[in-house]
């Protein structure tokens, strides 16, 4: 049988990725939303200040979640095969 602990960092893997990629988005979008007004020198430059710092605030958030994925959760054999193999061989 497959430890738990591996199930449970498979899927930490795989749902901080996701998170990620949210948050990506997330930062991308008001980004995309803005930029049209901010370059056509309309009155939206003074809102600007926040949109950057939503950015930065939600491209951190993704870049901290990919380091911690990176870092503290390492990437273990999760194939099933090595582990029947042992099984039998044992």
């Amino acid at each position: 049988m497959i430890s738990d602990k591996t199930m449970i960092r498979k899927y930490s893997r795989i749902g901080l990725l996701f998170f990620a990629i949210m948050a990506f988005i997330g930062g991308t979008v008001p980004i995309a939303m803005i930029s049209p007004d901010v370059f056509s020198n309309e009155s939206l430059p003074e809102q600007l200040p926040a949109f950057i710092i939503i950015a930065v605030v939600n491209y951190s958030f993704a870049f901290l979640l990919l380091f911690i994925r990176w870092k503290l959760i390492k990437k273990k054999n999760f194939d099933n095969t090595n582990h029947f193999v042992n099984l039998y061989v044992n």
